[in-house]
């Protein structure tokens, strides 16, 4: 026979603490004490508490998630990059595409391409939107580099 939480037993409204198909658990609310049939707090206040608590624990599920993807992106951080592979980076990072980057970097679109494979092999990843996400996560750029490339570019 299971044994069941007394204070289950004795709440009046229960609420399923779930974000899309993750449930959490239970929101039980117990009565009012001096009120034995009203619950302790209005239904559409418990309601919103247990939406609100799926939220958050989600959203800490997430956060979890997020942090340990970075420490493993830091961890494959296999070598640093050579200055023209920082370049690259960067304009790669604001956006310009391949031949945009040649153009500005007065290289082929070739070559931007092979330094494109190398900065993929150092980080540890396997496409563009990855080396933007670990360039980022592992603190090689700060906004003030992309300032002062952009401000560069536009000379």
């Amino acid at each position: 026979m299971q044994k069941i939480n007394p204070f289950i037993e004795r709440s009046l409204i229960s609420f399923s603490v779930q974000f899309c198909e993750v449930s959490y658990g239970t929101l039980c609310i117990a009565p009012d004490d001096e009120r034995s049939t009203i619950p302790a707090m209005p239904f559409v206040a418990a309601q919103l508490l247990a939406q609100v608590c799926s939220w958050l624990l989600y959203t800490f599920e997430q956060a979890i998630f997020l942090q340990g993807q970075c420490q493993r992106l830091d961890s494959q951080l296999c070598g640093s990059l050579t200055k023209r592979e920082r370049e690259v980076l960067t304009l790669m990072c604001l956006g310009y595409t391949q031949h945009c980057i040649a153009e500005k970097l007065s290289i082929s679109p070739t070559t931007v391409g092979k330094h494109r494979q190398h900065i993929y092999e150092q980080l540890g990843v396997h496409c563009e939107r990855d080396a933007l996400f670990a360039a980022y996560q592992s603190g090689i750029f700060s906004i003030l580099d992309f300032i002062e490339t952009e401000t560069m570019c536009q000379k």
